[in-house]
């Protein structure tokens, strides 16, 4: 058993002791000083040299101890991380006390004393700090309960923060403000618990309360015994990157409709309007090879009938196209329950319609596209009524995610949808076989309501009835 004079003289041994002369300029270290700091026996400290050993965060460090020192005239004492002769990351705890001449500093001396580490946490920092210091990256170290033990410039700089703060504290990452997404923070929540690695991209906020895109990886880190000793949790932000992301989205989707609308152009050039001009074409070669004046004279009612579809399908071609040009106007604010009574009144010896539309709502639309989706909705389900009912049209309100939604909740026949969800909303698309059905009232209904930046969607079962929803943008 050791002696408390050993004990002591050992613990003696371990404090290394230094000076600062401001008189004369010079630095002073003790042998066990230099071993500290890994150098020869024959290195003379001065004030250029010394910057070697020290990097600028723990030079104020240590320059705040020595303020305390001086403000309190009682010895301080504080903790800093140098970088010895050898490369070797240390931390030390360092007391301080000045001495005065005629109330100026006239000398400043102390001790050092090496703070022992886990040899794999010291290694790991020392890698840590030597890469992590020159990244962008954020980066931060946890130990095991997501404690802070080390951080970057990086980190401090998107934090706002400083190191003295952050050690020994959760990272800002894990206090989420209530705009964050709740799966988001249970994610991270189960990989520290589990000590699994994760990655997560969330909005967050910087210190200006800015919201930004960040990207976090935390990964564990086990020591030999397979036990997890701390976390590496790098982030960036990767707001430009999301927003390209983003804006290559829009473009795709928008390039995808456009994609689907040239298909129905190019279906109405190769087949509707082709289908009508053979149709011309074999007429006047009947006429022209006939002398019957009775059959010439048939030939032209069929020669005129054909030319009257042809017209048709150039004029809803030409339809389609002018929506599309128009999707720039400027909407009008509109009140709605006003504009549905209006059409609603035109068909009321048709279909009982009822309505539920708040009497207090406007919303900006154009007020010619307005009214023509009305129509064709309520006309639609008249036209493809159940004979076993008599036909009834719900028209209601809802407001969801910056759109207001209106439906039109029909008993009619019906659409099965999964058996026709290709060629909902096509051009010339029916499904009933009624002589009267186009297949453009539909078509037209939907390049009208995206050309206000609203969709239409369709929700139906066979033999019960249809709800369509009308969504206005109003983002």
């Amino acid at each position: 058993m050791k002696t408390k004079q050993e004990v002591y003289t050992k613990e003696s041994f371990e404090i290394g002791k230094w000076a600062i002369n401001l008189n004369t300029n010079t630095i002073s270290w003790d042998a066990k000083t230099r071993e500290l700091f890994e150098v020869n026996e024959d290195f003379i400290p001065n004030f250029k040299n010394c910057t070697h050993f020290i990097n600028r965060k723990n030079f104020i460090a240590f320059k705040t101890i020595i303020n305390e020192a001086f403000k309190n005239d009682v010895p301080s004492f504080g903790k800093i991380q140098i970088i010895t002769a050898n490369k070797t990351i240390k931390l030390l705890e360092c007391i301080c006390q000045i001495e005065l001449a005629q109330n100026q500093i006239s000398r400043i001396h102390g001790t050092f004393k090496g703070v022992n580490q886990p040899k794999d946490i010291e290694k790991d920092l020392c890698l840590l700090s030597l890469i992590g210091s020159e990244t962008t990256d954020s980066i931060i170290i946890t130990n095991a309960e997501g404690e802070a033990i080390w951080a970057n410039q990086a980190y401090m700089k998107l934090s706002g923060s400083t190191l003295p703060k952050i050690i020994g504290k959760k990272p800002d990452f894990f206090c989420f403000s209530p705009q964050i997404n709740s799966e988001t923070l249970n994610k991270i929540s189960q990989s520290i618990q589990q000590k699994t690695a994760t990655k997560v991209v969330f909005h967050h906020f910087d210190k200006q309360n800015q919201k930004y895109w960040f990207e976090l990886n935390i990964t564990p880190v086990f020591n030999e015994n397979g036990i997890c000793s701390k976390f590496i949790a790098i982030g960036r932000d990767i707001t430009a990157t999301k927003e390209k992301e983003i804006e290559l989205k829009e473009l795709l989707e928008v390039t995808s409709q456009q994609n689907n609308k040239l298909l129905n152009f190019t279906h109405i050039v190769s087949h509707n309007i082709r289908s009508h001009t053979s149709n011309l074409q074999m007429v006047l070669d009947v006429i022209e090879n006939t002398d019957d004046i009775n059959e010439k004279l048939t030939f032209i009612d069929m020669f005129k009938e054909g030319t009257e579809k042809l017209a048709e399908t150039v004029e809803n071609l030409n339809e389609v196209i002018t929506i599309q040009k128009n999707s720039n106007i400027n909407k009008t604010s509109v009140h709605l329950k006003s504009e549905i009574e209006k059409v609603s009144s035109l068909f009321h010896n048709k279909i009982a319609i009822t309505q539920d539309i708040p009497g207090d709502l406007n919303i900006n639309v154009i007020p010619a596209y307005l009214e023509n989706m009305l129509q064709n909705l309520v006309t639609n389900a008249i036209k493809y009524q159940s004979p076993e009912r008599i036909p009834r049209l719900e028209i209601s309100y809802q407001n969801q995610e910056n759109y207001h939604i209106i439906l039109f909740k029909d008993n009619g026949l019906g659409i099965n949808t999964e058996k026709h969800k290709h060629k909902l909303f096509g051009m010339y698309k029916t499904f009933h076989g009624n002589d009267d059905a186009k297949g453009i009232g539909l078509f037209i209904v939907k390049n009208q309501i995206e050309a206000m930046n609203g969709k239409i969607e369709l929700e139906s079962t066979e033999g019960l009835g249809s709800t369509f929803k009308l969504y206005f943008d109003e983002k």
